[in-house]
Parts: structure tokens; sequence; C-alpha cells
């Protein structure tokens, strides 16, 4: 069983790198709030996340219309 509170999150916005190699990890809660707060104030966000994240924590997102994918290893 997947423990949710593994899952690992990074905001980022256009013009940072697409990798999260400089970007702060956060958990879903920080990070979910973040790219609300970021996309209520016009700012496009893509929110990267590990494979711990559950479909419930992804559905959140889309619902939200928040881009995500997964983060690259590395």
């Amino acid at each position: 069983m997947t423990d949710i509170r593994n899952a690992t999150f990074y905001v980022l916005e256009p013009d940072d790198p697409p990798t999260p190699s400089d970007a702060i990890p956060v958990s879903f809660e920080d990070a979910f709030k973040e790219a609300e707060k970021l996309t209520a104030s016009g700012r496009a966000v893509h929110v990267l996340y590990t494979e711990d994240a559950t479909q419930i924590q992804l559905t959140r997102f889309a619902a939200a219309g928040i881009r995500t994918s997964v983060a690259p290893h590395g």
C-alpha cells in the first residue's frame, strides 16, 4: 500500500525549468494551495508529482484546472 505522505509535489510556473531540480518539494496540501492561489491570480502553473501521488489528489488538481504530470526521475 502506498503511503500518500511520501508523495511529493513541485509547483512550477512557465518560466521555471521543466524539471524539479531547483524547485522546492512540498506536500499535496501546500502544492494545491499554492497552485490555486497562482491560478486565481491569472498565472499559469504546472504541478509535477511523484509516483506516490493518489488518483484523488490528481483529480483535485484536474477539477481546479491545474495541469499536472509525473516528475522526471533523477
